[in-house]
């Protein structure tokens, strides 16, 4: 299997990455930095990246080590994984909101687990295919698949 270009790879994973970025961090400005510098840490590592062994968990894994670092060396206070996610548009680039709509969904978050939490999130707010998610998360997709339904249907009892 041939090994992928960098721009092939930057085209096929930028508004996921810029999506992941923006539900963490406090602004728009930031976010287009840290997704800059990851891109960069990902091309400068590009040789190692093997497309059979990791199709989306390798630049995944980049983001969220080039975050925790980031609020690492802010010394803030929360961890990455906390941070609420927020989705109010589908592109990565246009998730402006308002705060009822973040507040709406933190509220709808709030009561799930962890577990839960991050399906949702890698799910229906970072975009992520079940194939992604079972190699990120290392369970298989048909589980996540009914593991996610089932949080679903929880929150539509929320609502």
């Amino acid at each position: 299997m041939a090994k992928p270009d960098f721009d092939q790879f930057y085209r096929k994973n930028i508004d996921r990455i810029h999506r992941f970025v923006f539900l963490r961090v406090p602004d728009r400005a930031t976010a287009e930095d840290l997704v800059s510098e990851i891109f960069i840490k990902a091309l400068a590592a590009f040789d190692r990246y093997d497309e059979a062994v990791s199709k989306s968990a390798w630049i995944y894994r980049i983001a969220h080590n080039h975050l925790a670092n980031w609020y690492r060396d802010r010394k803030a206070t929360v961890d990455i994984d906390d941070v609420a996610p927020f989705l109010v548009g589908t592109d990565g680039r246009d998730l402006e909101a308002t705060t009822d709509d973040r507040a709406q969904v933190s509220r709808l978050l709030e009561g799930l687990d962890p577990e839960e939490k991050r399906l949702v999130t890698l799910k229906y707010l970072e975009g992520y295919e079940y194939a992604e998610m079972a190699e990120l998360i290392g369970k298989k997709a048909d589980a996540l698949k009914m593991a996610t339904h089932r949080v679903i249907k929880k929150l539509h009892g929320k609502v």
